[in-house]
């Protein structure tokens, strides 16, 4: 091995590495390599960040430190170790059977003969091709820092495809709270990936509270950020922040500390807005980014309050709906006979099935909000399978207050909805729920209203009869259509308006 590449006579002195490393895997089975691989970047920074190496000896042992590091940046490759070509199948192992794209490989060899460049690069997926005998110290140094820089631009642009999917899949459905948490969620991780650079990335809104204490994380990405959601801001970011936060807040403005950022999101709709908050800056924004923020800091939150408005919406529509069903199960109590023919069956079936009075009066009551649900689900229903996603957000989004509702009539209602389809025999959607896992109430007012569609359709009681034989062990519960045989009559008496 020449001098040259061993650089005795460069001196190189030792420093602390930062606190986060860029992963370097050295593969070669010549001890000699790793060791001076090593010293040659000791002192390596890069955004803040040394290195942090890996050794491997063999082709057999980088398969295995590649499966363990799948994060690292670069893995600097021998060729000729064990066999002729141990560290190509090592190239071909990291990117068909790992699938690892991101991580940029450097081929080192001793012996170009043995693996002709033009014939490596066409038809193996490496980053750089180096001839050990011309690789000074400078020379590896700009290797490593060029690569550094493609990896970081690659896992950029990962993660901001993968920030921009959360927010289109977030778009077509801003009417849910979890796809507007997740849309947030979406739109923290492309600043964080296009500003670049920060360590942690946190949005945090105070709710219906005008105290600016009481900021909770809403969206994170970066150090720690599973376990930082759901905590006061305050409790989550560096002391030296925390003095500036209440200034923030004050101001409604952006201040730029050394390496943290917080910026105030105005509410329309809110005593308080949200705040944002990145910390952990390896440098200076530039100007283009400042304008990036203040565009995420005043556009964000509008999004957020609409969604906003529209639970304030449901929250009022299920305070409403919890007292109306109060006067509504009066209402059906007192003055069945006036209720709709759906409502007189469901109070029938409900009473032939031994439930229990309470239980027979919620459900009939129950069955004054299915049958006008019903009718928006009958839409669904006539739609192309193309269409029936769409329409299912849509019913999703207009039954909601139901289930938000402190009323056990409307519960009943929206489970009944929601287990519409379902099959006693385990076939039905949409969770293929079976048997008794379906509620009997849902069960009551499925059956009551396919039970009164038949009746429409003006067929004897024997062909009544055959149709729902037909269901037996398969829609519905054997002792429901039981009863309903027990109780046909009746039943269909009831059906007349």
């Amino acid at each position: 091995m020449s001098n040259q590449f061993l650089f005795a006579d460069e001196p190189v002195q030792q420093q602390e590495l930062p606190q986060d490393y860029w992963k370097i895997l050295i593969v070669d089975d010549e001890p000699e390599v790793h060791a001076v691989t090593k010293l040659a970047l000791s002192d390596f920074s890069f955004l803040g960040r040394g290195l942090e190496f890996h050794s491997a000896f063999s082709g057999e042992e980088a398969r295995e430190l590649a499966t363990n590091h799948p994060d690292a940046a670069i893995v600097l490759l021998d060729v000729v170790m064990e066999s002729d070509d141990a560290g190509l199948h090592v190239a071909k192992f990291i990117r068909e059977e790992l699938g690892n794209r991101f991580t940029r490989i450097i081929l080192r060899t001793g012996q170009p003969g043995q693996a002709p460049e033009r014939t490596v690069i066409v038809n193996y997926d490496i980053n750089d091709y180096k001839s050990k005998t011309e690789l000074t110290a400078q020379k590896l140094f700009t290797a490593v820092m060029s690569s550094l820089r493609s990896y970081r631009d690659i896992i950029s642009i990962d993660h901001s495809r993968r920030g921009l999917e959360k927010v289109i899949a977030s778009s077509t459905n801003l009417f849910a709270l979890q796809s507007m948490e997740h849309f947030v969620d979406g739109l923290v991780q492309q600043l964080s990936w296009v500003i670049g650079g920060a360590r942690q990335t946190l949005y945090a809104t105070a709710g219906r509270s005008p105290n600016p204490e009481q900021m909770v994380i809403r969206a994170a990405y970066g150090e720690d950020a599973d376990q930082l959601m759901n905590q006061q801001i305050k409790a989550a970011l560096p002391k030296k922040v925390l003095p500036e936060v209440d200034k923030v807040v004050r101001s409604h403005g952006i201040y730029y500390g050394d390496d943290f950022v917080l910026a105030y999101c105005p509410s329309q709709c809110r005593p308080q807005g949200a705040l944002l908050c990145m910390t952990g800056l390896t440098r200076p924004l530039s100007d283009s980014e400042k304008e990036l923020l203040q565009l995420f800091a005043d556009n964000v939150q509008l999004a957020h309050d609409n969604v906003t408005c529209l639970q304030d919406t449901d929250e009022l529509l299920a305070q409403l709906v919890a007292r109306l069903m109060e006067l509504e199960q009066t209402h059906v109590a007192e003055q069945l006979d006036k209720q709709s023919a759906y409502v007189r069956m469901t109070h029938e079936l409900a009473q032939a099935t031994e439930m229990g009075a309470a239980r027979v009066q919620q459900t009939a009551t129950a069955a004054t909000l299915y049958e006008r649900a019903e009718r928006l689900f009958a839409v669904m229903d006539n739609q192309p399978a193309t269409k029936v996603s769409p329409c299912q957000e849509r019913l999703k989004r207009a039954v909601r207050p139901l289930h938000m509702a402190e009323s056990d009539v409307a519960q009943i209602a929206y489970r009944a909805l929601n287990e519409r389809l379902e099959r006693w025999d385990g076939l039905g959607l949409p969770a293929g729920k079976q048997g008794e896992a379906i509620a009997m109430e849902s069960q009551v007012l499925v059956l009551a209203f396919h039970l009164f569609k038949l009746a429409q359709e003006d067929l004897t009681e024997a062909e009544l009869l055959a149709r729902l034989d037909a269901e037996r062990n398969r829609h519905f519960a054997p002792q429901l259509l039981k009863a309903v045989k027990q109780n046909l009559s009746s039943l269909l008496q009831k059906a007349r308006p």
